[in-house]
């Protein structure tokens, strides 16, 4: 298995496990408005964090506000239109693009960076209307 590859195999499993993460909880919280899950959120995003997200602060996002959406923008399905691995290898950037039942197209660019003999997510960004790419929490 080649670095894009393996770099793209990281990236499905990260996906695929927040989207199961997200639709679990979401799915819960709605059945039972009264209970307060947050231990048992945190506990498992950050298992999922440890196992594919580079490691530092992140004041924003799903480890630290717990929240979910539907859909789920965390698209194991998304295709992808475009891998840029870095000259050196040890970086590369996927977009993943996504048309929901709803109508509601995303276009998301992951940065995933090599690192300790492994690929790591680092950033996600959403494409604006405007064409501009913005920072969009992991």
């Amino acid at each position: 298995m080649n670095s894009t590859e393996q770099a793209l195999k990281v990236l499905k499993l990260f996906l695929t496990e927040m989207k199961t993460w997200e639709d679990y909880w979401r799915d819960l919280q709605l059945e039972n408005l009264e209970i307060d899950y947050s231990k048992e959120q945190k506990k498992e995003i950050d298992a999922i964090y440890e196992k594919y997200v580079t490691v530092r602060e992140r004041k924003r996002g799903l480890q630290v506000a717990l929240s979910t959406q539907y859909p789920s923008t965390f698209t194991p399905d998304g295709e992808i239109i475009s891998c840029e691995l870095s000259a050196n290898n040890k970086k590369i950037v996927i977009e993943v693009h996504k048309k929901f039942d709803t109508g509601v197209v995303y276009e998301y660019r992951y940065t995933l960076i090599f690192k300790n003999k492994e690929w790591r997510v680092d950033k996600r960004e959403v494409l604006e209307y405007d064409g501009r790419w913005c920072k969009s929490s992991l």
